[in-house]
């Protein structure tokens, strides 16, 4: 008798939880697409301003891509870390395991002709936005990245205590083998 009384217990206590659990209120999921809604983080705006950037020169958008966001963002991080140890443009920047990002890009996201810009810039009271695309745009291979047929990209941003914003573009196109799969299963 004493055994069916506890379980009697136990399962009324395991339907309190269960429905106590069920009645709570659940977290909304927010869309980290760029495509669905507009991105007013530092990130998003340097997407925006080299997508004008491409727009000005004829070159069609490129499309946010969030596994390039992360390999930039990573970097970012990186160049953060490691501020004032590299041999470029004050000692801030540096394209340092690149090969090893191209490569993640093309095996993780199927990915070819995979290509990056950094810079690191101060820019108190605005956005840093249109002072790193000048940057870009005062150096060739820089501003080739930018205007050039990519597809996509991703970018990363990340601003230390004393405000230096380090950047990190990729760009890349979708692998032509990805292409032909993807037309070949959108004819069915």
């Amino acid at each position: 008798m004493k055994k069916h009384f506890s379980l009697k217990i136990l399962a009324a206590v395991a339907v309190a939880a269960l429905a106590s659990c069920a009645s709570q209120p659940s977290p909304k999921k927010q869309h980290v697409s760029a495509s669905a809604r507009p991105d007013s983080s530092l990130s998003g705006q340097v997407f925006d301003a080299v997508n004008s950037y491409r727009s000005q020169r004829g070159a069609s958008a490129l499309q946010r891509h969030a596994g390039l966001d992360r390999l930039a963002q990573e970097h970012c991080e990186y160049l953060r870390q490691h501020r004032g140890t590299f041999k470029l443009h004050g000692k801030n920047v540096s394209h340092f395991g690149f090969d090893g990002r191209a490569l993640a890009a093309r095996e993780r996201y199927h990915m070819q002709n995979v290509s990056e810009n950094v810079a690191a810039a101060h820019s108190p009271g605005k956005s840093p936005a249109p002072v790193i695309v000048k940057l870009w745009e005062g150096s060739k291979d820089h501003e080739s990245n930018m205007r050039d047929s990519w597809s996509h990209t991703g970018v990363g941003v990340v601003v230390d205590k004393d405000g230096m914003v380090f950047v990190t573009q990729l760009f890349a196109t979708v692998s032509n083998s990805q292409l032909a799969t993807r037309e070949r299963f959108n004819r069915f």
